[in-house]
């Protein structure tokens, strides 16, 4: 018998990081993480980069983590995978809002990664999922999608099976118990690890899915990666009980299950959410007023520059300018970290909950600076969209404590 895993990398920083942040992250964890992998040639990852870090990396100089991914990817060490560019909570925005995360993240990244950037499997930012964004994310041609375990809804548990979603998208669950072990530094050994994942009594090949922010490793947890990935990698090589696969070398290898609807949920959702129809709870909780307002104050946002989009056509030159600007606001400030700073659970943090804000304010600044003189009424609406912006904007500013 042998238990077959994969380990999902998920690597991301929001476009308002802090460039000393940024600068640390690279040090402890990409670095050396992507350096480790480089010494065992025969180990393999599935790695989610979203766009906005590539592009940072880039602009920040740090050009040799770009390189060295590509180097692992062009030795199929890294398996990459799709997803929306600036880490929105796909759930939570319209289906347009989506294709064009998913159509900025899949541009970014060809740029910088070429031909090597060819992903066949999706990951959901913070793994939010529903039925309502499985078919746009078919639509792109991926073949399968990851979730949190907490979204399976057959009565088995998939380790022995492909379950399949009605779109046709491969449905891979990540086993939530052994990946949050393993990022909360439960589970830090080799042998921790390879006895975490044989938990099945059986004589049968199972598999197990390992997905976690790759800033575990380094940066959150120090030392973790010499002290755990390090002489784990080394073992792979030496044992048959355990075997380290890709995502869809998973897929490829085990047969396909049951079709199954997803629950709508995240990898921070709990039973109790789900009980208390809470699928999103640190972006989106009914008892968060501060949520209330940061919903509200994006919708407005993504209804003006949508509004003023339609009538790009009739802008000159400096107007276009302005309004592309909007246009680039409105995607970068749909990121999730703001809403996630101002969960409360327990993370908080008027800084980045501001910092998010103003993308959002810049966006629809700049689409009421857009509105072509000619047309009298859309600027009319821009003056009672701003009467609510300023609304949601003064109640969100009075909560911050």
């Amino acid at each position: 018998m042998t238990v077959y895993f994969a380990f999902l990398l998920h690597i991301y920083q929001p476009p308002t990081q802090i460039p000393e942040v940024l600068k640390k992250i690279v040090i402890e964890c990409y670095r050396p993480l992507f350096q480790t992998l480089s010494k065992y040639p025969f180990i393999k990852i599935t790695l989610n980069i979203n766009a906005i870090l590539t592009e940072m990396l880039h602009d920040y100089k740090y050009d040799d983590v770009i390189q060295k991914i590509s180097d692992l990817a062009s030795k199929d060490q890294i398996e990459f995978t799709g997803s929306g560019k600036y880490h929105p909570l796909l759930p939570l925005i319209p289906e347009p809002e989506i294709k064009r995360q998913i159509e900025l993240n899949n541009e970014t990244n060809k740029y910088f990664f070429g031909n090597l950037y060819k992903p066949r499997g999706f990951f959901p930012p913070e793994m939010a999922v529903s039925e309502e964004i499985m078919k746009p994310i078919k639509d792109y041609g991926y073949e399968w999608i990851i979730t949190s375990g907490i979204a399976n809804t057959l009565p088995e548990w998939p380790t022995t099976f492909i379950s399949r979603h009605e779109t046709g998208l491969n449905l891979v669950f990540r086993d939530d118990l052994i990946s949050n072990d393993v990022a909360f530094n439960k589970v830090n050994t080799v042998e921790k690890f390879v006895e975490r994942i044989n938990w099945k009594n059986t004589d049968d090949d199972y598999y197990v899915i390992i997905a976690l922010d790759g800033e575990t490793f380094g940066h959150h947890i120090k030392n973790s990666i010499e002290n755990f990935l390090d002489p784990l990698f080394f073992s792979l090589g030496r044992r048959d009980d355990v075997k380290l696969l890709s995502v869809s070398e998973i897929i490829d290898k085990f047969p396909k299950g049951p079709i199954q609807k997803i629950r709508a949920s995240s990898w921070s959702t709990m039973p109790s959410d789900i009980e208390n129809n809470n699928p999103f709870p640190l972006w989106l909780d009914p008892n968060n007023k501060l949520h209330y307002f940061q919903y509200k104050f994006l919708m407005f946002a993504m209804t003006a520059v949508n509004l003023v989009s339609n009538y790009f056509n009739e802008m000159n030159k400096e107007q276009k300018d302005i309004f592309k600007n909007a246009r680039t606001f409105l995607d970068r400030g749909l990121h999730s970290c703001q809403e996630w700073w101002a969960s409360k659970r327990p993370w908080y943090s008027p800084d980045m909950i501001l910092r998010g804000l103003n993308e959002i304010l810049l966006a629809f600044v700049n689409a009421k600076r857009s509105v072509p003189e000619s047309q009298s009424d859309v600027k009319e609406a821009m003056e009672l969209i701003l009467d609510g912006i300023l609304k949601a904007h003064n109640e969100i500013i009075k909560m911050l404590n």
